[in-house]
C-alpha cells in the first residue's frame, strides 16, 4: 500500500472564477476597488477613465487609473500579505473585536482577501504602485496577463495546462515617483480594458459612488468632516459630478412629498421596533395582535398563536435600524404629495438600500433589485398588504459587531444565509412595512379620502363651478347658455339623488354578502350531516329495520327543517324583505346569530356570555335584517381578532340593558388602536389587511342612523371587558 501527502495545486483557470466571473459586471469591480481604499483609511480618492473615444469607446490606449491617499503598504506587506490571498489576519481581528483602521478608526469591510482579484473584470494589465507613510520608496508590482487566452488554457496560440504558481508578478522598489514628496497611498492602473463602457453605465457609476458610504445619495444625514471619503471621476480629463441635478430633485421630493418618513430601530431580545412618525414616537410588538394579524406574519407562523411558533422566536439576524419615505402613486392625488411623471421616475431609480457600518452592500438599492421579495410577495401573495418598491425610499443599517450572521457573499453581492439571519431581517422588515401600509399608511389614505369629499361636497365645488358658469354667460348676455347651465344643475342634482340610492343598495349588498358567507357555512355542515343520514336510511331499509327507518326519517326531518330556518333567516337580510320596521325584540336576534356563529365560537375556544340587566326587554321599531346585519358584523370583529390572544383569555360578552334601550358588545381582544380610533366606522378602512372589506363597521352605523339609532364605541366606564366594547343604541337620538 502506497500513501502520500498531497497539496492543493490550482489551474490559472481559478483566477477567471475569483475575478472574472465572480463579480457581475464593471461597476461592482470598481467599486470593489473603491471599498479596498475605505479600508486603507482614505480620505480622497480619484477614478479616472484615460483616452477614450466618442461615447466612451474603448481604444488599445484607453485605461483606468484608481488612486487613493491611503496608508499604502510596505514591501514586506506586500510579500507576506497581499501575495496571499485570503490570509486570515482581517477575519481574525474582527471576530476577536477589533477589525478598524489606524487612523480613522473605521469598521474595515474587507475580510476575504480576494476582492484584488476583481481588477481581472476590467482588464488585462495591471499596475499597482503603493507608498506608506513615511517611506522613502515605493512599491510596484505588475501584472500581464495579456498573452494567456480568456481562461488561462493557453499561452498565444499554444494550448497547455498553466497552474497558478506559474502565473508571474514582477515586484521592485524604486524611489517615490507616483507619489512624489510626502505623498502616499495606492495606485491602480489598468489597461488592454475589457467588457463595454458607455455613459450610462458611467452616470450609474457615479450614483454607485455617491451612495457607497451616506444613504441615499447623501441628502439626509450631515457629513461627518474627521471621517471624510471622497471620491471624484475624471473622463479624459474632465471632472463629473457624483452628486448630479437628481439628487437635489431627490432631496426636495423627500423633504416635500413624501406621505410618511418613518425612522427607529428593531430590538432583537425584546422583538420590538421602535419608531418615530408623523405622530410621534411609537413601538410594536413582534406578538402585538396587529401584527399576528397581517398576512406576512401568518405565512411564516400560522393562525394559531403559541408559544412554540411565535412567542419564544429568536431572531438571529441582530439589531438593526431603518428610515423609509414612503410616497403615494396613486391618481388624483391633490396638494402637496401630488406626484408628477418625472418625480415618479426619478423615484422608482432608488430603493431600499442595505448599510453595514455605513458602507454599502451591494447590489442592494439598485432599482433592478428586489432583495426584501417585496415584488415577488405583492406578485405570490396579497398586493394590497405591502408598498410597491416605486414607493419605498430609504435604507437599513447593520453593523459588524451588531449582526455577525449578516455576512457579505464572496461575490460582494448580497448576504450569505447563516443560520437564517438573512431570511429574518427580511421578514422583519417585510413585517414592518406591512403593518405601516395597514395602519399609518391607512390612516393617511382615510385623510386623504376626507380631505377628497370635504373638497368637493362640503364645499359644493361642483355647485359652485357650475353657479360661477352660469354668472358669467349672464354677464355677457347669453342668456340660452345660461339655460342650458341651469338644466345641467338640474340634471346634476337628479343623478346626486339617484347615485345615493345606488350607494345606499351597495351598502345593503355589501352586508349581505358578509351574512351569506357566515350562514351558507352552517348550512353545508347541515347539508353533510343529511347526506350522512340518508345513508343510513338506506342501509336500514335493506336491512328491513323499520324502527331504524323511522328514527332516522325524524333526524333527517329535523335536519332539513334546520335548512328551511338557516335560509328564512338568510332572506330577512335582503333588501326586499325589510322594507316595513316593526317592533321586535332584540335578544331573540342575538339568539339567532349566536346559533349562526355557534360552530366557529366552539371551533375557536371563544366563550359566550349574555347578560340581562334590566326586565323591561329591549326592543327596536326596525327590521329583523337591520339588527341582524348589525350583530353579524360585531360578531364577525370579535371572531377575528379574538384569534390573535391566547386561547384562554378568548371571551365574548353581550350585556342587554332595556330600560335604557342599548346593547353592549364586549370582547376580550386587543381593543381598538388609539390611533384608529376616529376612523374604524369610515368605509373602506379596515385594520384587517388585506382579509379586511373595511365595510362592516361603516354599515353598521349607516343602517342604524337611516332609523335614528347609533353605534359607538363605549366610555371608559361602559367598558366590560378589555378588548373592544361597543354600544349599540335602539333610543332615537331626539328622545
Amino acid at each position: 500500500m502506497t500513501s502520500r501527502s498531497l497539496a492543493f495545486r490550482p489551474y490559472a483557470r481559478l483566477l477567471t472564477m475569483l475575478g472574472d466571473q465572480l463579480i457581475r459586471n464593471e461597476r461592482i469591480a470598481l467599486v470593489e476597488l473603491i471599498k479596498n481604499s475605505y479600508d486603507a483609511d482614505a480620505s480622497k480618492v480619484e477614478v479616472r477613465f484615460d483616452d477614450f473615444g466618442k461615447s466612451m469607446t474603448v481604444r488599445s490606449s484607453s485605461r483606468i487609473v484608481v488612486r487613493d491617499d491611503g496608508f499604502g503598504m510596505t514591501y514586506e506587506t506586500v510579500l507576506r500579505r497581499w501575495m496571499s490571498p485570503a490570509a486570515p489576519q482581517k477575519y481574525l481581528n474582527k471576530r476577536d473585536g477589533g477589525g478598524t483602521t489606524p487612523v480613522r478608526g473605521r469598521i474595515i469591510q474587507g475580510e476575504k482577501g480576494i476582492g484584488r482579484f476583481s481588477v481581472l473584470k476590467l482588464g488585462r494589465k495591471i499596475r499597482i504602485v503603493t507608498r506608506p507613510r513615511d517611506s522613502a520608496e515605493e512599491t510596484t508590482l505588475v501584472w500581464d496577463f495579456s498573452g494567456f487566452d480568456e481562461d488561462f488554457t493557453a499561452i498565444g496560440d499554444q494550448q497547455r495546462e498553466i497552474f497558478l504558481d506559474e502565473i508571474g508578478v514582477d515586484c521592485y522598489q524604486s524611489a517615490p515617483d507616483r507619489f512624489p514628496g510626502s505623498e502616499h497611498g495606492c495606485e491602480i492602473e489598468i489597461r488592454d480594458l475589457r467588457g463595454g463602457w458607455t455613459e450610462d453605465i458611467l452616470e450609474m457609476l457615479c450614483r454607485d459612488f455617491a451612495n457607497l458610504t451616506d444613504p441615499v445619495s447623501r441628502i439626509t444625514r450631515s457629513s461627518n468632516e474627521t471621517d471624510r471619503f471622497d471620491v471624484s471621476v475624471l473622463y479624459n480629463g474632465v471632472r463629473r459630478s457624483i452628486e448630479n441635478e437628481h439628487t437635489e430633485q431627490l432631496k426636495s421630493l423627500i423633504e416635500d412629498k413624501s406621505v410618511l418618513d418613518i425612522y427607529g430601530k428593531f430590538d432583537c431580545n425584546k422583538a420590538q421596533f421602535f419608531f418615530n412618525a408623523q405622530a410621534g414616537s411609537d413601538s410594536i410588538d413582534m406578538m402585538d395582535s396587529k401584527i399576528r394579524g397581517l398576512w406576512v406574519w401568518r405565512q411564516r407562523f400560522g393562525r394559531v398563536t403559541t408559544d412554540r411558533n411565535g412567542a419564544s422566536q429568536k431572531y438571529t439576524c441582530g439589531d438593526f435600524s431603518f428610515h423609509f419615505y414612503i410616497f403615494d402613486f396613486a391618481r388624483g392625488i391633490h396638494g402637496r404629495h401630488s406626484l408628477i411623471q418625472k418625480e415618479k421616475n426619478l423615484l422608482k431609480s432608488h430603493r431600499i438600500y442595505l448599510y453595514r457600518d455605513s458602507v454599502r452592500v451591494y447590489p442592494y438599492g439598485d432599482p433592478d433589485d428586489d432583495w426584501l421579495n417585496i415584488d415577488v410577495t405583492r406578485g405570490t401573495g396579497r398586493a394590497g398588504d405591502f408598498f410597491s418598491n416605486d414607493q419605498i425610499v430609504g435604507w437599513i443599517d447593520i453593523t459588524q459587531s451588531g449582526n455577525p450572521l449578516l455576512r457579505d457573499k464572496t461575490n460582494r453581492e448580497g448576504l450569505i444565509e447563516t443560520r437564517g439571519a438573512a431570511s429574518d431581517l427580511i421578514f422583519l422588515v417585510q413585517v414592518f412595512l406591512s403593518y405601516v401600509k395597514q395602519y399609518p399608511y391607512a390612516r393617511y389614505q382615510q385623510k386623504q379620502r376626507q380631505r377628497d369629499i370635504t373638497r368637493v361636497v362640503q364645499h359644493g365645488a361642483v355647485a359652485q363651478s357650475l353657479a360661477k358658469l352660469k354668472e358669467a354667460f349672464r354677464s355677457s348676455g347669453h342668456q340660452s347658455a345660461v339655460r342650458d347651465v341651469s338644466r345641467v344643475e338640474s340634471e346634476y342634482d337628479r343623478e346626486k339623488r339617484h347615485l345615493s340610492q345606488r350607494a345606499e343598495m351597495t351598502e345593503d349588498l355589501a352586508g349581505v354578502g358578509l351574512s351569506v358567507e357566515m350562514a351558507s357555512h352552517d348550512i353545508m355542515l347541515l347539508m353533510s350531516r343529511a347526506q350522512e343520514i340518508s345513508g343510513r336510511i338506506a342501509w336500514a331499509a335493506r336491512m328491513n329495520g323499520s324502527d331504524a327507518i323511522r328514527e332516522h326519517t325524524d333526524m333527517l326531518i329535523g335536519v332539513l327543517q334546520q335548512i328551511t330556518d338557516g335560509m328564512q333567516d338568510l332572506q330577512v337580510l335582503f333588501k326586499s324583505s325589510r322594507r316595513r320596521r316593526k317592533v321586535l325584540r332584540v335578544v331573540p336576534v342575538l339568539d339567532k346569530i349566536h346559533r349562526i356563529y355557534g360552530n366557529v365560537l366552539q371551533q375557536r375556544g371563544i366563550r359566550y356570555h349574555k347578560i340581562t340587566e334590566t326586565a323591561s326587554p329591549l326592543t327596536a321599531n326596525t327590521t329583523d335584517g337591520v339588527v341582524m346585519q348589525v350583530l353579524i358584523n360585531l360578531f364577525d370583529n370579535a371572531c377575528y381578532w379574538l384569534e390573535t390572544v391566547d386561547r384562554s383569555e378568548r371571551e365574548i360578552r353581550v350585556t342587554v340593558d332595556g330600560e335604557h334601550g342599548e346593547l353592549i358588545f364586549s370582547d376580550s381582544g386587543p381593543g381598538i388602536d388609539s390611533g384608529d380610533m376616529p376612523y374604524i366606522f369610515e368605509p373602506f378602512y379596515s385594520g384587517k389587511g388585506q382579509k379586511g372589506r373595511g365595510l362592516g363597521l361603516y354599515i353598521a352605523r349607516q343602517l342604524l342612523e337611516r332609523h335614528d339609532y347609533c353605534i359607538t364605541v363605549s366610555e371608559e366606564h361602559q367598558r366590560i371587558l378589555r378588548g373592544a366594547n361597543f354600544v349599540v343604541r335602539f333610543v332615537k337620538e331626539d328622545a
